[in-house]
């Protein structure tokens, strides 16, 4: 086939092609679909590796959060901080503002993908100390919300060391797990937050995902945030 050419030239071969395979594969319809996904990785691979370095990144990093359940089992954040890491690897190897890559990272979820994560996990309500009063609220979860949740859940694990308190998955399909979380961040960028901001706040979620679809809604994201790149770079070269 053309791309076993290509392949070769680049060194996509043996143990680290397999990986790509068996990591990649259950995203795309067919196996011509995925090697085509590979060839446009390593078309300009002479020139710009960013795209190979993005499509590592993500293999390795969500791997790791696949593989958190094997010693430390329902441990979310820790999850969360490999997930986390690799958003943070997309962001420095694609050259973007980390403002305007955490803005732009959450429109690459499908429609369906966004639908199932704000489905299945929520705040039942949060609530505000001001002045000595507690003030309580609930709000309706936006999908950039929910990234702004997995930023502070990772600011929990690497710089308090808690990695147990924050529940985002459900080990069991018939129940809903509960979470809270207390921060001083705005995790709820869409609300229109009254009070003082160095305040700790307490949140209170309430979550069905199941880790499975999510991390797969996630991979997917991600492969169409290295589509894009790759899109964008082509245009670029085209304009010039």
């Amino acid at each position: 086939m053309e791309f076993e050419k290509l392949f070769e030239e680049v060194n996509f071969t043996y143990e680290y092609r397999n990986d790509m395979e068996e990591f990649y594969g259950n995203h795309f319809s067919s196996n011509d679909d995925m090697l085509e996904f590979f060839a446009k990785v390593f078309k300009d691979d002479n020139i710009d590796k960013a795209p190979r370095q993005m499509m590592n990144q993500v293999q390795r990093f969500v791997s790791l959060a696949n593989d958190i359940d094997k010693i430390r089992p329902k441990r979310d954040p820790l999850r969360i901080l490999f997930i986390k890491t690799c958003l943070e690897a997309l962001c420095s190897i694609s050259n973007m503002k980390k403002t305007d890559f955490y803005i732009a990272f959450p429109k690459y979820l499908s429609d369906e993908g966004k639908e199932y994560v704000l489905n299945n996990f929520s705040v039942s309500s949060f609530e505000d100390i001001y002045q000595g009063h507690q003030y309580e609220a609930s709000h309706d979860l936006t999908i950039e919300d929910f990234f702004e949740i997995i930023k502070a859940t990772r600011d929990m694990v690497v710089h308090d060391g808690d990695y147990w308190q924050m529940q985002f998955f459900a080990y069991d399909t018939d129940s809903t797990w509960l979470a809270t979380l207390e921060t001083k961040e705005k995790i709820l960028k869409s609300y229109k937050y009254q009070f003082n901001d160095k305040m700790n706040r307490t949140y209170h979620f309430s979550t069905t995902l199941q880790y499975d679809k999510f991390i797969f809604y996630f991979v997917e994201a991600c492969i169409n945030f290295i589509n894009n790149y790759i899109s964008r770079k082509e245009a670029d070269t085209n304009n010039e």
